[in-house]
């Protein structure tokens, strides 16, 4: 088997007297589109933070294509491939969704952008049409619904070619519609050669999209597995999805895919 493309190691992170972390050991093999759930406060957004290097971790360790990065800044992380997105929406707080993607690539060009396997389009026109943005490409960023937003923020991740994108509830907030054109989208950018990591609270868009999933509570890693094994599983239900769970996803899983803590 190959060596996974990222890894935290029996990681810790608290901050004072809240252990957002206990000893997290998950990995991330490359190619796949990998879930992660849990209840707020369970060290989602926190794990994210600490594999991108805005928070350090208290111990252990990060890899990255087998090195070690843990003490790495985020500069140097988002240039070896390793991006994410953030819960509120990415944009510049000005200008068009042209100037805003302009802007990105620019700063991608300056800070020595790689050029790798994936095949996202590496130019305005090109990234803007791939995210299905080029109606809007003219309209101010300020004034775009909250899924275009969303659509947007994306494109400013991949303006720097990333070969594992980190998404941080990027369908909170949306509609059903919003939901669906969100998760085609995501598929496209993994179709491309992206590895995804998704967390979300929602299980109708998350569960259909992803290949594998992890749970976390309490900082600790819960389970990991098939999304089907993690739905019967009687520990996460208890935790986590709630009694009523199974029935709800079991619906909604025959179409398309259909918030968080400070330390979650």
């Amino acid at each position: 088997m190959t060596a996974p493309l990222c890894q935290i190691l029996d990681g810790f992170r608290s901050f004072g007297a809240v252990q957002a972390l206990a000893g997290v050991s998950i990995e991330v093999h490359r190619g796949e589109l990998l879930g992660i759930v849990g209840p707020n406060g369970s060290g989602k957004t926190t794990l994210f933070n600490c594999l991108t290097g805005r928070f350090p971790l208290t111990k252990g360790r990060v890899l990255w294509n087998g090195a070690d990065i843990t003490r790495w800044p985020m500069d140097r992380i988002a240039r070896a491939g390793l991006v994410r997105t953030f819960q509120q929406s990415m944009y510049f707080g000005s200008g068009t969704v042209r100037e805003n993607v302009t802007m990105a690539l620019d700063i991608a060009l300056t800070a020595h952008r790689r050029e790798h396997e994936v095949s996202i389009p590496s130019d305005l026109e090109g990234l803007l049409e791939f995210t299905k943005l080029g109606s809007l490409a003219d309209s101010q960023s300020s004034v775009l619904s909250h899924g275009s937003l969303r659509q947007l923020g994306i494109a400013l991740a991949l303006a720097v070619r990333p070969t594992l994108l980190l998404l941080d509830e990027p369908a909170a907030g949306l509609n059903g519609a919003e939901s669906r054109d969100l998760g085609v989208l995501l598929r496209r950018v993994h179709d491309s050669g992206v590895t995804l990591v998704v967390v979300d609270h929602d299980m109708g868009f998350l569960m259909p999209l992803v290949d594998r999933l992890v749970v976390l509570s309490a900082g600790r890693k819960l389970t990991e597995g098939t999304p089907a094994d993690v739905r019967a599983d009687p520990d996460v239900i208890e935790a986590y999805l709630g009694s009523g769970f199974k029935h709800s996803v079991s619906r909604s899983e025959p179409g398309s895919p259909s918030k968080d803590e400070s330390v979650g």
